[in-house]
């Protein structure tokens, strides 16, 4: 089958989005043939494969560069790089086309150059509530997945709550699969070694991530630290840290590239996953890259008890607390620091389901849905 990935992006290495894609064009592309039509240019595309996530890409994931124009007086132009990827797929038609940009899918729902399978990571309208964007934001979101929707042949969720809710508000009926995240166990190896004091939550540090109710958690469990690994603006963590008085308790590293992650986590007592309740994404359509590389390197997890976690975690892979509570959270944290067969159960519970997980097992997924659309 050929298949064709297109995103408008250039690679940004503080964007997690990106681990997820290359990871997932490699697997794809080492049972496929794939073209890649991208900004970036292969050399680029390569050097951070190596250099952020210690992946050779595959001989058989060919890279071609568009011309795109970005950041042009602070705007991008995305219609450069949309014309140019219709040309060039209306030049050489894939048997399937892979999109994950609503922006793009919309532009190419008029006249789609292949079967299109569009990956669904949110509800626009939603996401634009959740970020207090107005009526009129959401509006247009809605009717922008509206039209993608129209013309998919096949839609990929990362959550079934997420399919669940594109079939009822678009009206959706054609071919679908849930396509959870996946982790690269060849990075992601076991590392836990039980009698850690150390918590650590990996991942960016969005708003929807439920990092103050982890920070209000630490607080209520004094013999133990916490190290956040991951990207994004701290200012108002380690301020929240220090009026909390824990500041000398959490550990921020930033962002490092996916290879070091294993060893900032050698040490942990367990990782948690602190999702907000209220929150759409996080409550329902989050498939988190972090939960994954959490169970290949054998973390005891401790999460929020929200739905989109339930598809993957359950009381075998993971202490599940109520979600949004701090008390409950350190309740649980404090559990485990105390109850060494806990961990080493939960720990062994995960390490069987990322095996399930893998981004091999992920492209095959992709794959037979991609046969059901083009078929």
């Amino acid at each position: 089958m050929r298949v064709a990935f297109a995103h408008h992006e250039p690679i940004d290495a503080a964007k997690a989005r990106w681990v997820a894609i290359v990871r997932s064009l490699a697997a794809m592309a080492e049972v496929a043939d794939v073209t890649w039509l991208t900004p970036d240019t292969a050399a680029r595309t390569q050097a951070y494969a190596r250099d952020h996530l210690g992946l050779a890409l595959p001989a058989a994931l060919r890279v071609q560069t568009l011309p795109s124009v970005h950041k042009l007086a602070g705007l991008t132009i995305n219609h450069v790089f949309f014309r140019a990827c219709g040309r060039a797929l209306e030049k050489q038609p894939p048997d399937v086309l892979w999109l994950r940009s609503d922006k793009l899918a919309a532009h190419l729902a008029s006249r789609p150059p292949a079967p299109l399978v569009y990956e669904a990571h949110l509800v626009g309208p939603l996401w634009a509530a959740d970020n207090g964007r107005g009526e009129r934001a959401s509006k247009r979101l809605e009717q922008l997945e509206r039209r993608l929707y129209g013309a998919a042949s096949g839609v990929a969720a990362i959550t079934q709550g997420l399919l669940d809710e594109i079939r009822a508000r678009y009206g959706y009926g054609g071919p679908a699969a849930v396509t959870p995240s996946a982790v690269d166990t060849a990075v992601f190896r076991p590392v836990f070694n039980a009698g850690g004091q150390t918590v650590v939550y990996v991942g960016t540090l969005q708003f929807w991530k439920g990092l103050s109710t982890l920070l209000e958690a630490m607080a209520l469990a004094p013999g133990l630290r916490l190290r956040i690994v991951g990207g994004g603006d701290d200012h108002a963590l380690r301020e929240r840290a220090a009026a909390l008085g824990i500041a000398g308790r959490v550990e921020i590293t930033g962002r490092v590239p996916q290879t070091r992650i294993p060893a900032l986590c050698a040490d942990a007592l367990c990782a948690v996953h602190p999702l907000p309740p209220e929150i759409s994404i996080s409550a329902r359509f989050t498939s988190p890259l972090k939960l994954f590389e959490y169970m290949a390197m054998g973390l005891p997890i401790v999460a929020a008890d929200v739905p989109s976690a339930r598809e993957v975690l359950n009381d075998g892979n993971a202490r599940l607390y109520k979600a949004g509570d701090a008390a409950a959270l350190a309740t649980a944290l404090q559990q485990l620091a105390g109850d060494a067969a806990l961990a080493a159960r939960l720990s062994q519970g995960g390490l069987a389901t990322a095996q399930l997980h893998t981004y091999q097992a992920r492209a095959k997924r992709l794959l037979d849905l991609f046969a059901q659309a083009s078929g």
